[in-house]
């Protein structure tokens, strides 16, 4: 070239023409016979299309996306929280498979920003590390963009560095749920501390076993009162009202308690009930604002409108998780009263309830119904599980989950009782 650098020329396949200049015409050379080989042996890459960062790539795959505006929401948070300072700088093309693996390595170490409701300062000590899901979570978000780059035609890199990586076992665990009189005692802290209508929302999710969404999205006109039923066709999501269901077992109808159904009819007696005018969330994504408050919720937030999920949690749920008490008196506060003395008040530690989030209302309500003898599959369908092996988490606690083996070990010590006589 006239400025006495050296330029090398391929045309791709699609008909696009790549360059690579240097002064070293060996440098240039090497490029063109390793692209021209390449091409030779199928590859169809592009060697520029790589060169883009990883979040102007995320950038133009989220446009394209088609997800709904809560997958959306989540899919951002986990990539702000912990993919876009790591990786969003780099070129697509230079993350290594070593890169990916530390990178998991040093997710598998750090701490937890919230842990049992609360928000985790530098100061606090005995913080778990992310769980194994949130790992699992993250490294997905890094995997599925560089699928979509070798989806491309033509592919824009070759390889996925984020694909089949060692990540910690997801560990199911014990399902956890409230023994009944822990239950009693979140029940009457809510309807001391707010009302009926939060009590009555917290036993759906317990007796019923709704899903949060669920009950924030219940409106009046789906409660059938003659038939005693529930039916589930609406799912309130951060982005507003979904009148569609999370999956084809999510739309149902399910019983409800008569002592539920009074509370109900209690809680909606001389209300004016009309038309839904909650924000939506329609099939395309496309999010539709609402018109101020609905009068068809059943549980609406304190200005009418729907329930906004972390309000809840932190303003109502944990406050009454703090609050109850089994031994049925309010906590001591402000009290210096000797532990296991209750007079008016109670100061016993024990007979605090224990600390779980929300979600625990489902695993209450299923571990109570297997365990009273209820089929699983009875529990499958009431609580709208897609998968068989969900409800499959349950089995352990049925009546008759060990009978069998028992039975068995109940004959052998007779056997040997017997042969010693």
């Amino acid at each position: 070239m006239p400025s006495g650098k050296y330029q090398a020329t391929v045309r791709m396949p699609n008909g696009k023409r790549r360059t690579k200049t240097s002064r070293l015409k060996s440098v240039v050379k090497k490029w063109a016979t390793e692209q021209e080989a390449k091409f030779e042996a199928g590859s169809r890459i592009d060697p520029r299309a790589g060169e883009i960062t990883i979040s102007k790539w995320r950038e133009k795959v989220r446009a394209v996306s088609g997800l709904e505006a809560s997958t959306l929401a989540k899919t951002d948070s986990l990539w702000e929280t912990h993919c876009a300072q790591a990786w969003g700088a780099w070129p697509l093309n230079a993350v290594t498979r070593t890169d990916a693996k530390a990178w998991v390595q040093q997710l598998r170490q750090t701490r937890r920003a919230r842990h049992q409701g609360r928000a985790v300062r530098a100061s606090d000590k005995d913080v778990p590390t992310l769980s194994a899901a949130t790992v699992h979570a993250a490294v997905h978000v890094m995997s599925a963009l560089y699928a979509a780059a070798m989806d491309e035609d033509p592919p824009v890199v070759g390889a996925n560095p984020f694909a089949r990586l060692d990540l910690p076992p997801l560990d199911l665990g014990v399902v956890e749920f409230y023994e009944r009189e822990e239950a009693e005692a979140l029940y009457s802290a809510l309807e001391r501390l707010y009302g009926l209508q939060w009590r009555t929302l917290v036993e759906l999710g317990m007796q019923v076993g709704l899903r949060p969404g669920e009950t924030y999205g219940l409106h009046v006109g789906r409660v059938d009162r003659h038939r005693r039923l529930v039916h589930v066709t609406h799912v309130m999501t951060r982005a507003g009202l979904r009148e569609y269901p999370k999956s084809k077992k999510s739309r149902r109808s399910v019983p409800i308690p008569p002592a539920l159904l009074d509370a109900i009819e209690e809680l909606t007696a001389g209300r004016t009930v009309g038309a839904c005018t909650c924000p939506r969330v329609l099939p395309t994504g496309e999010r539709q604002p609402g018109r101020g408050p609905c009068p068809g919720l059943m549980f609406p937030a304190e200005k009418g409108g729907p329930i906004d999920d972390g309000n809840f949690r932190d303003r109502f749920w944990y406050p009454a998780v703090d609050a109850a008490r089994t031994c049925g008196k309010p906590p001591a506060e402000g009290h210096d009263f000797p532990a296991g003395e209750c007079a008016g008040v109670c100061a016993d530690p024990a007979h605090q309830i224990r600390r779980f989030p929300p979600k625990i209302m489902r695993h209450t309500a299923a571990s109570w119904l297997v365990m009273d003898g209820v089929p699983l599959y009875d529990v499958q369908h009431l609580l709208g599980h897609e998968s068989f092996a969900t409800t499959q988490r349950y089995a352990h606690l049925a009546p008759d989950a060990h009978g069998k083996i028992l039975e068995s070990w109940s004959r052998r010590e007779t056997r040997e009782a017997s042969s010693q006589v």
